[in-house]
């Protein structure tokens, strides 16, 4: 199943079934210029079983580190890299071939200090080994959280996923 297959099969269980499409079908889903919205890419990083989180900046709430695919770059490496930028963790795929373990659209508020109106992130999540740990180039807050400290529903699904 490619990833366009498993991101419309997800999206015909949500409310955002039309807007999805839309930005399946665009001439880059990847780009942070399709207005509807873009494909993100984020790590699950566990380690000794607990799992890394990041004080989200502008939502205020403990999620997984992840942000938007540069140009040319696959989902898994974006996921590399947001968890490196975010945490200062260097990490690696789990395998050759990267499983994806779970798919989130869900909603971004507009934020005028981007110009960035409303829109999707559909977000393709990670399972990442943690290899080492070096300086962070972002001023972010991260965390081990134990598996039964986890808040976010969407990290508890994908953490029973893979139990």
């Amino acid at each position: 199943m490619t990833i366009f297959t498993a991101i419309a099969t997800t999206a015909m269980h949500t409310p955002y079934l039309n807007q999805t499409n839309l930005i399946l079908t665009s001439s880059n889903p990847f780009a942070r210029t399709t207005q509807e919205g873009h494909i993100t890419a984020s790590g699950l990083v566990i380690h000794e079983n607990k799992v890394l989180l990041i004080f989200h900046p502008y939502i205020k709430r403990w999620f997984q580190p992840g942000g938007h695919i540069d140009e040319g770059e696959s989902p898994v490496d974006a996921a590399i890299r947001e968890v490196y930028e975010e945490t200062g963790f260097v990490c690696s795929s789990e395998s050759e071939i990267p499983e994806l373990i779970d798919i989130d659209i869900h909603e971004i508020p507009a934020n005028p200090k981007k110009a960035e109106g409303p829109h999707l992130h559909i977000d393709l999540l990670y399972k990442l080994k943690f290899l080492r740990q070096e300086e962070s180039t972002e001023d972010i807050s991260c965390k081990w959280f134990s598996f039964d400290q986890v808040e976010s529903i969407r990290i508890q699904r994908a953490l029973a996923k893979l139990a």
